[in-house]
């Protein structure tokens, strides 16, 4: 497991993934851009950006679970279509 040395907010971390460093860097860049987008909306001190920036993330990620479950549910929906217009047709 190879470390990944990024800097975010000025400070410089070394992180272990197993991941490649293209894709820690990846989540790096995205984590400062949602910490960017949060200074300019509401400017406030370290510690509330921070909380307010993973609150963020934490609801973009929830709302992806949530559309991947809507679309698992589609797609076993159409499965079952699929296969009762195939078993009709036999």
């Amino acid at each position: 497991m190879n470390a990944t040395k990024v800097t975010i907010l000025g400070r410089e971390l070394s992180l272990k993934s197993e991941a490649g460093e293209e894709y820690v860097n990846q989540v790096a860049e995205y984590v400062k851009q949602k910490i960017e987008t949060v200074q300019k909306s509401y400017p406030m001190d370290l510690i509330p950006t921070v909380i307010l920036t993973a609150l963020n993330v934490a609801d973009d990620y929830l709302q992806l679970c949530k559309e991947r479950e809507s679309l698992i549910k589609k797609f076993e929906g159409l499965s079952i279509y699929l296969s009762e217009v195939m078993d009709s047709r036999t």
